[in-house]
């Protein structure tokens, strides 16, 4: 396909410009982060605390577009709010946060199914300590925000290890 070639009259080339821009911001917000933090937090976690905190803006549009067009019904909702922002995360992840390793072709499907696995782990582990959290001090914003970094660490740590690096590893042979 050649840059010029359009889909509903927006050129392929403006879209991945805007995607090389997003790329290119996230990395220098993530250098910045890295360095504000004198080196203590490493890049890669920064960048993939701001994938997900655009994660979090995907996931409300689509909730609010699925409540306010599709169904009415919250559950459905937000399971596909779910997966949209699932995906947007992982796919913008695999362009910035791991540019290094990289996944394509059928790599980047076994990645996603992974990812999906680990990431479910990581909501039920943020459930359960905001939940636990919450039982003690009854302080919600406090329970939600160790619920958040409890999930967001293990999400980051796994998806690491078992996503990015061992798929990585394993399709290089």
């Amino acid at each position: 396909m050649h840059s010029n070639s359009t889909f509903d009259g927006v050129t392929l080339g403006n879209t991945i410009e805007r995607q090389n821009i997003l790329v290119r911001s996230l990395d220098a917000l993530s250098t910045f982060g890295h360095r504000t933090c004198f080196g203590l937090l490493p890049k890669t976690l920064i960048s993939f605390l701001l994938v997900g905190s655009l994660g979090v803006v995907v996931h409300m549009f689509i909730l609010k577009i699925m409540m306010l067009g599709v169904t009415p019904n919250f559950k459905y909702a937000n399971g596909t709010a779910m997966i949209f922002a699932a995906t947007f995360n992982y796919l913008l992840n695999n362009k910035s946060t791991f540019h290094k390793n990289t996944l394509s072709g059928r790599k980047i499907i076994a990645g996603f199914v992974i990812y999906l696995l680990i990431t479910s782990v990581g909501l039920v582990s943020s459930l359960t300590v905001s939940s636990w959290v919450f039982e003690r001090n009854h302080m919600p914003m406090a329970a939600a925000l160790c619920g958040i970094v409890v999930g967001a660490l293990w999400n980051y740590l796994m998806s690491y290890a078992f996503v990015w690096k061992l798929l990585s590893k394993m399709y290089r042979k």
